[in-house]
Protein backbone atom coordinates (compact mmCIF):
# COMPACT_ATOMS: atom_id res chain seq x y z
CA UNK A 1 0.00 0.00 0.00
CA UNK A 2 1.49 3.32 -1.04
CA UNK A 3 1.41 6.62 0.79
CA UNK A 4 -1.61 7.87 -1.12
CA UNK A 5 -3.67 4.90 -0.03
CA UNK A 6 -2.72 4.99 3.63
CA UNK A 7 -5.66 6.32 5.63
CA UNK A 8 -5.01 9.24 7.91
CA UNK A 9 -5.66 8.34 11.53
CA UNK A 10 -6.29 11.24 13.87
CA UNK A 11 -4.73 11.16 17.31
CA UNK A 12 -7.34 10.09 19.84
CA UNK A 13 -7.73 11.47 23.35
CA UNK A 14 -10.29 11.95 26.09
CA UNK A 15 -12.94 14.72 26.27
CA UNK A 16 -10.65 16.75 28.56
CA UNK A 17 -7.47 16.14 26.57
CA UNK A 18 -5.27 19.03 25.47
CA UNK A 19 -6.60 19.37 21.92
CA UNK A 20 -10.23 18.98 22.98
CA UNK A 21 -9.89 21.65 25.70
CA UNK A 22 -8.31 24.03 23.16
CA UNK A 23 -11.29 23.56 20.86
CA UNK A 24 -13.69 24.29 23.75
CA UNK A 25 -11.68 27.40 24.71
CA UNK A 26 -11.61 28.68 21.14
CA UNK A 27 -15.40 28.28 21.00
CA UNK A 28 -15.80 30.04 24.35
CA UNK A 29 -13.80 33.07 23.20
CA UNK A 30 -15.37 33.18 19.74
CA UNK A 31 -18.92 33.20 21.06
CA UNK A 32 -18.04 35.61 23.87
CA UNK A 33 -17.13 38.29 21.33
CA UNK A 34 -20.15 37.47 19.19
CA UNK A 35 -22.67 37.73 21.99
CA UNK A 36 -21.26 40.88 23.45
CA UNK A 37 -21.78 42.30 19.95
CA UNK A 38 -25.33 40.95 20.02
CA UNK A 39 -26.21 43.58 22.63
CA UNK A 40 -23.55 46.18 21.84
CA UNK A 41 -24.42 46.69 18.17
CA UNK A 42 -28.10 47.63 18.67
CA UNK A 43 -27.07 50.13 21.35
CA UNK A 44 -24.37 51.64 19.15
CA UNK A 45 -26.64 51.68 16.10
CA UNK A 46 -29.34 53.47 18.06
CA UNK A 47 -26.85 56.12 19.15
CA UNK A 48 -25.89 56.56 15.49
CA UNK A 49 -29.52 57.33 14.65
CA UNK A 50 -30.68 53.96 13.28
CA UNK A 51 -34.39 53.19 13.27
CA UNK A 52 -35.73 49.93 14.79
CA UNK A 53 -36.15 48.46 11.30
CA UNK A 54 -32.56 49.34 10.37
CA UNK A 55 -31.29 47.76 13.58
CA UNK A 56 -33.31 44.65 12.80
CA UNK A 57 -31.80 44.41 9.32
CA UNK A 58 -28.26 44.86 10.65
CA UNK A 59 -28.67 42.18 13.30
CA UNK A 60 -30.63 39.81 11.08
CA UNK A 61 -27.94 39.82 8.41
CA UNK A 62 -25.71 37.77 10.73
CA UNK A 63 -28.09 34.85 11.28
CA UNK A 64 -29.59 34.95 7.78
CA UNK A 65 -26.17 34.73 6.11
CA UNK A 66 -24.95 31.98 8.41
CA UNK A 67 -28.04 29.80 8.08
CA UNK A 68 -28.25 29.86 4.29
CA UNK A 69 -24.49 29.54 3.78
CA UNK A 70 -24.14 26.35 5.83
CA UNK A 71 -24.78 23.83 3.03
CA UNK A 72 -22.28 25.65 0.80
CA UNK A 73 -19.81 25.88 3.68
CA UNK A 74 -20.00 22.13 4.19
CA UNK A 75 -19.08 21.46 0.57
CA UNK A 76 -16.20 23.96 0.72
CA UNK A 77 -14.79 22.31 3.86
CA UNK A 78 -15.10 18.83 2.34
CA UNK A 79 -13.30 20.04 -0.81
CA UNK A 80 -10.44 22.13 0.60
CA UNK A 81 -10.01 20.63 4.06
CA UNK A 82 -10.31 22.05 7.55
CA UNK A 83 -6.87 23.58 7.90
CA UNK A 84 -7.08 26.28 5.23
CA UNK A 85 -10.71 27.19 5.88
CA UNK A 86 -10.35 27.25 9.67
CA UNK A 87 -7.27 29.46 9.50
CA UNK A 88 -8.93 31.81 7.01
CA UNK A 89 -12.07 32.05 9.18
CA UNK A 90 -10.08 32.95 12.30
CA UNK A 91 -7.97 35.54 10.50
CA UNK A 92 -11.08 37.08 8.95
CA UNK A 93 -12.79 37.08 12.34
CA UNK A 94 -9.96 39.10 13.90
CA UNK A 95 -10.03 41.53 10.97
CA UNK A 96 -13.81 41.99 11.14
CA UNK A 97 -13.79 42.56 14.91
CA UNK A 98 -11.11 45.23 14.44
CA UNK A 99 -13.16 47.01 11.78
CA UNK A 100 -16.02 47.65 14.23
CA UNK A 101 -13.98 50.64 15.34
CA UNK A 102 -15.39 52.29 12.19
CA UNK A 103 -18.74 53.29 13.66
CA UNK A 104 -20.97 53.68 10.62
CA UNK A 105 -24.29 51.94 10.03
CA UNK A 106 -23.40 50.63 6.57
CA UNK A 107 -20.14 49.27 7.96
CA UNK A 108 -22.06 47.47 10.72
CA UNK A 109 -24.37 45.85 8.15
CA UNK A 110 -21.46 44.69 6.00
CA UNK A 111 -19.49 43.37 8.97
CA UNK A 112 -22.50 41.45 10.31
CA UNK A 113 -22.86 39.67 6.98
CA UNK A 114 -19.17 38.80 7.05
CA UNK A 115 -19.56 37.50 10.60
CA UNK A 116 -22.39 35.29 9.39
CA UNK A 117 -19.99 33.76 6.87
CA UNK A 118 -17.38 33.25 9.60
CA UNK A 119 -19.94 31.65 11.93
CA UNK A 120 -21.00 29.13 9.29
CA UNK A 121 -17.43 27.90 8.86
CA UNK A 122 -16.26 28.19 12.47
CA UNK A 123 -19.19 26.29 13.94
CA UNK A 124 -18.97 23.51 11.38
CA UNK A 125 -15.21 23.02 11.53
CA UNK A 126 -15.19 23.11 15.33
CA UNK A 127 -17.67 20.25 15.41
CA UNK A 128 -15.58 18.33 12.90
CA UNK A 129 -12.45 18.89 15.00
CA UNK A 130 -14.18 17.46 18.06
CA UNK A 131 -15.10 14.39 16.02
CA UNK A 132 -11.52 14.06 14.81
CA UNK A 133 -9.66 14.30 18.11
CA UNK A 134 -11.96 12.06 20.17
CA UNK A 135 -12.54 8.31 19.88
CA UNK A 136 -16.00 7.15 18.89
CA UNK A 137 -16.98 6.17 22.44
CA UNK A 138 -16.25 9.74 23.67
CA UNK A 139 -17.68 11.64 20.71
CA UNK A 140 -21.03 12.35 22.36
CA UNK A 141 -19.28 13.71 25.47
CA UNK A 142 -17.04 15.93 23.37
CA UNK A 143 -19.89 17.39 21.35
CA UNK A 144 -21.85 18.01 24.54
CA UNK A 145 -18.91 19.81 26.15
CA UNK A 146 -18.35 21.84 22.99
CA UNK A 147 -22.02 22.85 23.05
CA UNK A 148 -21.59 23.83 26.69
CA UNK A 149 -18.58 26.01 25.84
CA UNK A 150 -20.54 27.74 23.07
CA UNK A 151 -23.53 28.18 25.39
CA UNK A 152 -21.73 29.77 28.35
CA UNK A 153 -21.24 33.16 26.62
CA UNK A 154 -25.04 33.46 26.41
CA UNK A 155 -25.07 33.67 30.21
CA UNK A 156 -22.56 36.48 30.68
CA UNK A 157 -22.05 38.14 27.26
CA UNK A 158 -25.20 40.29 27.23
CA UNK A 159 -24.68 41.18 30.91
CA UNK A 160 -21.11 42.37 30.26
CA UNK A 161 -22.23 44.42 27.26
CA UNK A 162 -25.02 46.16 29.19
CA UNK A 163 -22.79 46.74 32.21
CA UNK A 164 -19.92 48.27 30.24
CA UNK A 165 -22.15 50.30 27.89
CA UNK A 166 -23.14 52.59 30.73
CA UNK A 167 -19.64 53.07 32.08
CA UNK A 168 -17.17 53.35 29.18
CA UNK A 169 -17.30 54.74 25.62
CA UNK A 170 -18.52 52.38 22.91
CA UNK A 171 -15.22 52.59 21.05
CA UNK A 172 -13.38 51.25 24.10
CA UNK A 173 -15.69 48.24 24.30
CA UNK A 174 -15.21 47.48 20.60
CA UNK A 175 -11.48 47.82 21.13
CA UNK A 176 -11.65 45.36 24.02
CA UNK A 177 -13.04 42.70 21.69
CA UNK A 178 -9.89 42.75 19.54
CA UNK A 179 -7.70 40.89 22.09
CA UNK A 180 -10.44 38.26 22.40
CA UNK A 181 -10.46 37.69 18.64
CA UNK A 182 -6.65 37.56 18.56
CA UNK A 183 -6.63 35.03 21.41
CA UNK A 184 -9.12 32.92 19.46
CA UNK A 185 -6.84 33.08 16.43
CA UNK A 186 -3.78 32.13 18.50
CA UNK A 187 -5.51 29.10 20.03
CA UNK A 188 -6.86 28.00 16.65
CA UNK A 189 -3.47 28.22 14.97
CA UNK A 190 -1.92 26.14 17.75
CA UNK A 191 -4.43 23.33 17.43
CA UNK A 192 -2.17 21.75 14.78
CA UNK A 193 -5.22 21.06 12.66
CA UNK A 194 -3.00 20.03 9.75
CA UNK A 195 -2.40 16.70 11.43
CA UNK A 196 -6.15 16.32 11.95
CA UNK A 197 -7.09 16.89 8.32
CA UNK A 198 -8.42 13.70 6.85
CA UNK A 199 -8.54 12.86 3.13
CA UNK A 200 -10.73 15.19 1.11
CA UNK A 201 -10.61 13.73 -2.34
CA UNK A 202 -11.49 10.37 -3.90
CA UNK A 203 -7.83 9.78 -4.76
CA UNK A 204 -6.64 9.95 -1.16
CA UNK A 205 -9.70 8.84 0.74
CA UNK A 206 -9.94 5.57 2.59
CA UNK A 207 -11.45 3.08 0.12
CA UNK A 208 -13.86 1.92 2.82
CA UNK A 209 -15.35 5.43 3.07
CA UNK A 210 -16.03 6.06 -0.62
CA UNK A 211 -19.78 5.75 -0.29
CA UNK A 212 -21.61 8.47 -2.24
CA UNK A 213 -23.12 11.28 -0.23
CA UNK A 214 -26.87 11.61 -0.76
CA UNK A 215 -27.41 14.75 1.32
CA UNK A 216 -31.08 15.45 1.96
CA UNK A 217 -32.01 12.28 0.04
CA UNK A 218 -30.39 10.12 2.71
CA UNK A 219 -33.28 8.90 4.86
CA UNK A 220 -30.97 8.30 7.80
CA UNK A 221 -30.04 11.98 8.06
CA UNK A 222 -33.49 13.28 7.09
CA UNK A 223 -35.12 12.37 10.41
CA UNK A 224 -32.54 14.01 12.72
CA UNK A 225 -32.50 17.07 10.46
CA UNK A 226 -36.29 17.36 10.61
CA UNK A 227 -36.30 16.87 14.39
CA UNK A 228 -33.70 19.60 14.89
CA UNK A 229 -35.44 22.03 12.55
CA UNK A 230 -38.90 21.62 14.10
CA UNK A 231 -37.61 21.59 17.67
CA UNK A 232 -35.51 24.69 17.05
CA UNK A 233 -38.54 26.48 15.59
CA UNK A 234 -40.61 25.68 18.70
CA UNK A 235 -37.86 26.57 21.17
CA UNK A 236 -37.01 29.77 19.30
CA UNK A 237 -40.67 30.82 19.19
CA UNK A 238 -41.07 30.27 22.92
CA UNK A 239 -37.92 32.29 23.63
CA UNK A 240 -39.11 35.13 21.38
CA UNK A 241 -42.69 35.50 22.59
CA UNK A 242 -42.68 34.20 26.17
CA UNK A 243 -41.64 37.53 27.78
CA UNK A 244 -44.40 39.43 25.99
CA UNK A 245 -46.99 36.74 26.67
CA UNK A 246 -46.23 36.59 30.39
CA UNK A 247 -46.21 40.37 30.63
CA UNK A 248 -49.65 40.59 29.01
CA UNK A 249 -50.96 38.09 31.55
CA UNK A 250 -49.42 39.98 34.45
CA UNK A 251 -46.87 37.27 35.28
CA UNK A 252 -43.40 38.77 35.95
CA UNK A 253 -41.59 35.46 35.62
CA UNK A 254 -39.76 35.71 32.29
CA UNK A 255 -36.39 36.36 33.91
CA UNK A 256 -36.87 33.40 36.25
CA UNK A 257 -37.81 31.17 33.30
CA UNK A 258 -34.68 31.96 31.30
CA UNK A 259 -32.41 31.75 34.36
CA UNK A 260 -33.80 28.32 35.30
CA UNK A 261 -33.69 27.05 31.71
CA UNK A 262 -30.06 28.14 31.33
CA UNK A 263 -29.08 26.62 34.69
CA UNK A 264 -30.59 23.26 33.76
CA UNK A 265 -29.07 23.41 30.28
CA UNK A 266 -25.54 24.11 31.49
CA UNK A 267 -25.72 21.52 34.30
CA UNK A 268 -26.99 18.70 32.09
CA UNK A 269 -24.62 19.52 29.25
CA UNK A 270 -21.80 18.73 31.67
CA UNK A 271 -23.24 16.04 33.94
CA UNK A 272 -25.29 14.31 31.25
CA UNK A 273 -22.62 14.19 28.57
CA UNK A 274 -21.96 10.46 29.13
CA UNK A 275 -25.61 9.55 28.49
CA UNK A 276 -25.51 10.66 24.84
CA UNK A 277 -25.62 7.54 22.63
CA UNK A 278 -22.57 6.97 20.44
CA UNK A 279 -23.06 4.73 17.44
CA UNK A 280 -24.78 4.39 14.10
CA UNK A 281 -28.23 3.63 15.51
CA UNK A 282 -30.74 6.47 15.79
CA UNK A 283 -31.83 6.83 19.47
CA UNK A 284 -35.57 6.86 18.79
CA UNK A 285 -36.69 6.49 22.40
CA UNK A 286 -34.42 9.22 23.70
CA UNK A 287 -35.45 11.64 20.96
CA UNK A 288 -39.11 10.82 21.60
CA UNK A 289 -38.71 11.63 25.30
CA UNK A 290 -36.94 14.93 24.52
CA UNK A 291 -39.62 15.97 22.01
CA UNK A 292 -42.27 15.07 24.59
CA UNK A 293 -40.53 17.33 27.12
CA UNK A 294 -40.61 20.21 24.65
CA UNK A 295 -44.33 19.62 24.09
CA UNK A 296 -44.95 19.55 27.83
CA UNK A 297 -42.96 22.75 28.30
CA UNK A 298 -44.97 24.58 25.63
CA UNK A 299 -48.24 23.35 27.16
CA UNK A 300 -47.18 24.46 30.64
CA UNK A 301 -46.20 27.90 29.37
CA UNK A 302 -49.61 28.26 27.72
CA UNK A 303 -51.56 27.45 30.91
CA UNK A 304 -49.09 28.96 33.39
CA UNK A 305 -50.69 31.05 36.12
CA UNK A 306 -48.03 30.90 38.81
CA UNK A 307 -44.27 30.80 39.34
CA UNK A 308 -44.05 27.01 40.00
CA UNK A 309 -45.71 26.20 36.66
CA UNK A 310 -43.40 28.56 34.77
CA UNK A 311 -40.41 27.06 36.60
CA UNK A 312 -41.49 23.50 35.70
CA UNK A 313 -41.80 24.53 32.04
CA UNK A 314 -38.29 25.98 32.14
CA UNK A 315 -36.89 22.76 33.62
CA UNK A 316 -38.58 20.61 30.95
CA UNK A 317 -37.33 22.84 28.15
CA UNK A 318 -33.84 23.00 29.64
CA UNK A 319 -33.60 19.20 29.81
CA UNK A 320 -34.77 18.85 26.21
CA UNK A 321 -32.51 21.56 24.86
CA UNK A 322 -29.45 20.21 26.69
CA UNK A 323 -29.63 16.83 24.94
CA UNK A 324 -31.52 17.49 21.72
CA UNK A 325 -28.61 19.25 20.00
CA UNK A 326 -25.60 16.94 20.61
CA UNK A 327 -27.59 13.68 20.31
CA UNK A 328 -28.64 13.90 16.61
CA UNK A 329 -25.30 15.46 15.67
CA UNK A 330 -23.44 12.55 17.28
CA UNK A 331 -25.63 10.10 15.35
CA UNK A 332 -25.00 11.88 12.03
CA UNK A 333 -21.24 11.80 12.66
CA UNK A 334 -21.41 8.00 12.50
CA UNK A 335 -23.61 7.57 9.42
CA UNK A 336 -22.06 10.16 7.09
CA UNK A 337 -18.84 9.10 5.31
CA UNK A 338 -15.83 10.86 6.82
CA UNK A 339 -14.93 12.89 3.74
CA UNK A 340 -18.51 14.25 3.54
CA UNK A 341 -18.92 15.17 7.19
CA UNK A 342 -18.88 18.90 6.44
CA UNK A 343 -22.05 18.63 4.38
CA UNK A 344 -23.56 16.14 6.81
CA UNK A 345 -22.96 18.52 9.70
CA UNK A 346 -24.50 21.37 7.72
CA UNK A 347 -27.70 19.40 7.12
CA UNK A 348 -28.11 18.29 10.73
CA UNK A 349 -27.04 21.44 12.58
CA UNK A 350 -29.78 23.56 14.13
CA UNK A 351 -30.37 27.16 13.08
CA UNK A 352 -27.90 29.49 14.82
CA UNK A 353 -30.68 31.08 16.88
CA UNK A 354 -31.94 27.89 18.47
CA UNK A 355 -29.93 28.33 21.66
CA UNK A 356 -30.40 32.01 22.27
CA UNK A 357 -32.66 32.43 25.31
CA UNK A 358 -30.77 35.49 26.54
CA UNK A 359 -31.08 37.53 23.36
CA UNK A 360 -33.88 39.55 24.88
CA UNK A 361 -31.73 40.97 27.63
CA UNK A 362 -33.72 39.15 30.27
Amino acid sequence: MNALQTPVTAPQEQPFGTKAVRIYLAALLFYTANHILLILLPLSSHRLGASPSQIGMIMGAYMFTSMFLRPVAGKVVDTFGMTRIFTAALVLNAAVISMYLIQELWVYALLRMMQGVILAFFSMISHLLVMKVLPEKSRGQGLSLFSLASMLPYTYGPFLALYMAGKVPMSYIFMGLIPISLATLFIGLNLRVSELDGPHSPETANPESRDPYKGWKDRRSLLPSAVMLLASAVIGTVAAFLPLDLEQRGLPYAGMYFAAETGVLITLRFLGRKTIPTGGRFPVRMIAVLVALITIAVSLVRIADSAPVVLLAAVCNGIALSMLYPTPLTYVSFIVPERYRGRGSACSSPPPTSELPQAHGE
